[in-house]
């Protein structure tokens, strides 16, 4: 299982949004800075997260990007699979005491292992929600370098790039 670069930065992109609050939109602009990509690029991104409805759009000036619900309630896992190529996590968890014969009837060897290793990774980003990676979560994972300063510094730009 490989994680793409657009998991990464659907992920990136939503808890930066995240940190921006819920009353004002980001621009394209904005959100290709932040996250070090072309604006085609991120438009293709928030595109893909905006039909898994983790995101809404509003146009004209002073539009742009928003979180469509709670950061709490929009899971790692969700983001993921809204960008992803669905075979990486299609697979429902697997659970040992629930598996019949026939739901490893096609499963040898180390294929198993990996579905295994799949179900526990998509079980895992289920339970990690956008605001748990906020700067203000006590339970913040740093990923990348990016720390709480940089994380603060979020509100500030997205509010100076013109549209």
């Amino acid at each position: 299982m490989q994680i793409s670069s657009s998991a990464y930065m659907g992920v990136e992109t939503l808890v930066r949004l995240a940190v921006q609050n819920a009353d004002k939109p980001c621009s394209t602009k904005g959100l290709a800075e932040w996250i070090n990509r072309s604006v085609s690029y991120t438009e293709a991104l928030m595109a893909q997260l905006r039909s898994a409805g983790l995101v809404v759009s509003r146009h004209g000036p002073g539009g742009g990007y928003m979180l469509a619900k709670p950061a709490q309630r929009i899971t790692v896992a969700e983001v993921f699979q809204a960008v992803d190529a669905p075979s990486n996590f299609a697979s429902r968890p697997l659970n040992a005491d629930t598996l019949e014969a026939a739901d490893i009837h096609d499963l040898h060897g180390t294929d198993l292992l990996w579905e295994a290793l799949k179900s526990a990774v998509l079980s895992f980003l289920n339970d990690v929600s956008l605001a748990d990676l906020t700067p203000e979560s006590p339970e913040l994972i740093s990923v990348g370098g990016n720390d709480r300063a940089d994380m603060r510094s979020t509100a500030r730009h997205c509010s100076s790039v013109k549209r």
